[in-house]
Formats: C-alpha cells, structure tokens, sequence
C-alpha cells in the first residue's frame, strides 16, 4: 500500500523542483538464465533446459524525489533455448524472442565519491517469452542494486546488478515426464545512458 502512495504522490506532485527530476535514459544489458526445467532421471538427454543467455537492449523512463524513485523500464532480446549440461551449452536462437517491462520503485542506500548514488531497486517484472507462434508470459519479482554518476551536463551514466524470479518459462507437456519443471531465474549486469529532462 505504501508504494501505491508514494506512486501517486511522485505521479501528482507540482512542484517544479520535482518536475525537474525526470530522466529517459537507454539501457545494455547481459541476462543470463538458470532453472526453468531440470531432468530428474539418469536418462541421456541434457540434464537442463532454459532460456538461453541473451543481450538485452532497453529504455527507461524515471523520476527521483530526493533519495526515492520510481521507473518503467521496457526491454528486447533474442534469448533462445539452451540446453545444458556439464560444461556443454547449445542454444538454439532462432526461437526465443524475449520483452520484459518493469515496474521499479528506487531507494538511495548511500553513495560513493562526492556525486555518485547506490540505489536498490524493487518491483514487478512481466515477461513476454515468444516461442514460435505462441507467446507466454510470467510476472515475477525483481530487484537490482546500481550505482550512477554524473557523466556531463544532463548526462549520467548507471551500472546495476540485477535478478528476476519467475515460474518456470515451459508447460507441462513441452518436455519429456522426466524434467521437473522449476523457477527461472534471471541475473545480469546493465549499463545504462541517461538524460534529465
């Protein structure tokens, strides 16, 4: 409830030091993938599946009052499907095209050097995952920490660490009756552009 309140009061608020505060900015990212399907028998096929690691390209939209922010960040990659197992990984990319849009709410949790910020981040991820002509979707939990500094004028630079947690990204029936189907995780390191309007 509380983060419904301080969306709307960062949405309503008129003051002009506050309207200064909005900042649009591009996004690159590396995401790399984990569960999503796991082989519970010896059987000789790989013993994970999951969508493959991809290179994500995205925008944000952002506006900070003081040390608290809200952002919409929406994002685009080829992801694939991998499949694993020791230190074999093969990925097949022509399936797997990946958009994700969040919802993060920012808290300032100290700085480093007389300019920069460490935030952490909360919120909501929805994941579009289309697989051939069917595209699916999972919500999940996500949460970063990142650090920004002043880069020049308008500009500052971001690097956040991040992860999502969601269902599994198959249904049953995708797989044999021997992979067990878990959460797939997301982790990954982004940098980010941007500029205050």
């Amino acid at each position: 409830m509380r983060a419904l309140a301080l969306v709307a009061l960062l949405t309503a608020f008129p003051n002009r030091v506050v309207l200064g505060q909005w900042y649009v900015g591009v996004e690159l990212g590396s995401a790399r993938y984990g569960g999503s399907a796991h082989d519970t028998s010896s059987g000789t096929g790989p013993p994970t599946f999951r969508p493959g690691d991809a290179t994500m390209i995205g925008v944000r939209l952002e506006r900070v009052v003081g040390r608290l922010g809200v952002a919409l960040r929406g994002s685009i990659g080829k992801s694939g499907l991998a499949a694993s197992g020791g230190d074999l990984t093969i990925i097949d990319k022509s399936a797997g095209q990946l958009f994700e849009v969040a919802t993060l709410v920012a808290v300032r949790v100290g700085g480093i050097g007389p300019s920069g910020a460490v935030r952490a981040e909360l919120g909501p991820a929805l994941h579009l995952w289309d697989v051939g002509d069917e595209t699916r979707s999972r919500i999940g939990p996500t949460g970063a920490l990142a650090y920004d500094w002043p880069v020049a004028g308008r500009f500052s630079g971001a690097i956040r660490l991040e992860g999502v947690a969601s269902r599994s990204w198959f249904e049953e029936g995708d797989l044999p009756p021997e992979y067990d189907l878990r959460p797939t995780l997301r982790y990954g390191v982004t940098l980010g552009l941007r500029y205050r309007l």
